[in-house]
C-alpha cells in the first residue's frame, strides 16, 4: 500500500490531504474541478494524486461519454475516489443491546445491524458474540470493499491511563482487563475503545446539535448523571478517563429501586404523560435530581451548550421538567442553552465509527487532520423531532 510516512515533507502532506479531501467530498472530478475545490494549482493536484493509486482512479473522459474538445483534443481525464479500497466498523456494547455500523472510506454506510440479549450476560460472553457477528459482516464486505482498516468499540465505562478497562458497570468481569485480553482483538486491525458517552459526544459534535459548539456537555437524561465532555473541540477524559461520571457520587437518600432500570422507570414517565398526579409528582422528583447534577457540572465546566442524550431525551415531559429545575438552580448564574440530541440511541456507535474512519485516514495519508466524513443520512432520515435550541434555562 502506498502511504505517506508521518514524517517528511509537511507541505506535501498538507497539500496531499487537501487534494484527497476535495476528491473525497466530490467523489469524482476533473483536474480543473479538483484544483478549484482544493485551492491548489493543477500541476500540484496532479502530482499529489499520482502517488495515491490505491485511493484514486484516473479514467478518460471518453469513458464517461464526453466528446473531444473543440480543438480536437482528448476529453479531460477524471479522478475518482476509490471508496471500495477499504472499510471501517463501529460497534457498541450496551447492557442488553449491541449495534454495528460499517462504512466504506468514502463515508457511505454499508451495514447496519442491532442485536439484543434478553438477559444480561458477562462481558466476555458479549464480546464473544460480537466477535462472531463481526466476522460475518467483515466476510461480506471484504468481497466488495477491500481491506478492513479499523474498528471502534463503544463501552459503558472507560479505559484508564494504563490501557485497562477501568470502569464497566454493566460488565464488571471486564474491569482490570486490557481490551485485547477481554477479546477485543481482531488480528492486526486497529481497535479503538471509547467510553460510550464520549463517543456520543463525538457524534454530536460532528453531525448533531453541537456542531457549532467548541465546549459542551452531552448529559444523559437520567437521575444519575453521566456525561461526555468536550472542551475546546476535544473530548475531555480526565486523568483516569472518569470525567463526567457524577453518577458515582453518593447523592443523598437512595433513589427508589425502580428508577435504576429504564424498563421499570418507563411506567412512571408514561403515567406522568397521561396526567396522573402521582406520576407527575414522581417524575418531578426524578427531574430535580437530574437537574441538580447537571447544574453542578455546568458551573464546573461553563459550557456553551448542554445536550441531553440517551433514550429519554426526546420525552418532553421529562426534559421540560429538567429545564425548569435548571432555571431555578441557576437563576443567579447565567442562561444555559439546553438542546436535545440528534442521536438518542445511535450516538455512541456513530461516534466510534467516526473515530475509526478518522484513524484510518491518519494511517493512509500520514496526516491525522484529514476531514473524514460519514454520510449519516441513511441512519437518521427523520430529524424532525430534534430541537437544535430546545430550551434556555436560568431565564
Amino acid at each position: 500500500m502506498a502511504a505517506l510516512a508521518p514524517g517528511g515533507d509537511s507541505f506535501g502532506r498538507t497539500t496531499t490531504t487537501a487534494c484527497v479531501a476535495a476528491l473525497h467530498t466530490l467523489g469524482e472530478a476533473t483536474l480543473s474541478e479538483l484544483a478549484t475545490a482544493s485551492g491548489l494549482s493543477r500541476p500540484t493536484v496532479k502530482e499529489r494524486l499520482a502517488g495515491l493509486a490505491h485511493l484514486v482512479e484516473v479514467t478518460s473522459g471518453a469513458a464517461h461519454g464526453q466528446s473531444p474538445t473543440p480543438s480536437g483534443g482528448r476529453p479531460a481525464a477524471r479522478f475518482r475516489f476509490r471508496r471500495e479500497y477499504g472499510f471501517v466498523i463501529g460497534a457498541e456494547i450496551g447492557k442488553h443491546h449491541e449495534r454495528i455500523i460499517a462504512c466504506d472510506i468514502g463515508g457511505r454506510i454499508q451495514h447496519v445491524s442491532e442485536h439484543r440479549e434478553p438477559v444480561p450476560l458477562p462481558g466476555r460472553e458479549r464480546i464473544a458474540g460480537l466477535h462472531r457477528r463481526l466476522v460475518q459482516v467483515v466476510s461480506r464486505l471484504r468481497s466488495t470493499h477491500g481491506k478492513w482498516l479499523g474498528l471502534g468499540i463503544a463501552l459503558t465505562g472507560g479505559v484508564g491511563p494504563d490501557g485497562r478497562i477501568s470502569y464497566s458497570p454493566h460488565h464488571p468481569d471486564l474491569e482490570g482487563c486490557f481490551p485485547a485480553d477481554a477479546g477485543l482483538v481482531f488480528g492486526d486491525v486497529p481497535v479503538i475503545v471509547e467510553h460510550d458517552l464520549n463517543a456520543a459526544a463525538i457524534a454530536e459534535h460532528a453531525y448533531g446539535v453541537a456542531r457549532h459548539a467548541d465546549t459542551f456537555l452531552l448529559a444523559l437524561a437520567w437521575h444519575r448523571l453521566a456525561a461526555g465532555i468536550v472542551l475546546d473541540g476535544r473530548v475531555h477524559r480526565g486523568s483516569r478517563n472518569m470525567a463526567g461520571e457524577l453518577n458515582l457520587i453518593d447523592d443523598g437518600p437512595a433513589a427508589p429501586p425502580h428508577w435504576d432500570e429504564l424498563e421499570t422507570f418507563l411506567p412512571v414517565l408514561d403515567a406522568a404523560e397521561r396526567g396522573d398526579p402521582d406520576g407527575v409528582a414522581e417524575l418531578d422528583r426524578f427531574a430535580a435530581r437530574a437537574a441538580r447534577q447537571i447544574a453542578y457540572l455546568t458551573l464546573a465546566i461553563d459550557p456553551q451548550l448542554i445536550v441531553l442524550g440517551g433514550p429519554l431525551a426526546r420525552r418532553r415531559t421529562l426534559t421540560d421538567r429538567i429545564d425548569a429545575h435548571l432555571a431555578t438552580l441557576l437563576r443567579d448564574a447565567y442562561p444555559v442553552d439546553l438542546a436535545v440530541t440528534r442521536f438518542p440511541t445511535l450516538g455512541p456507535v456513530i461516534g466510534v465509527l467516526q473515530t475509526a474512519l478518522t484513524n484510518a485516514f491518519g494511517t493512509l495519508l500520514g496526516d491525522p487532520a484529514f476531514p473524514a466524513r460519514i454520510d449519516i443520512g441513511p441512519l437518521c432520515p427523520d430529524a424532525a423531532h430534534t430541537r437544535a435550541r430546545a430550551h434556555s434555562s436560568a431565564r
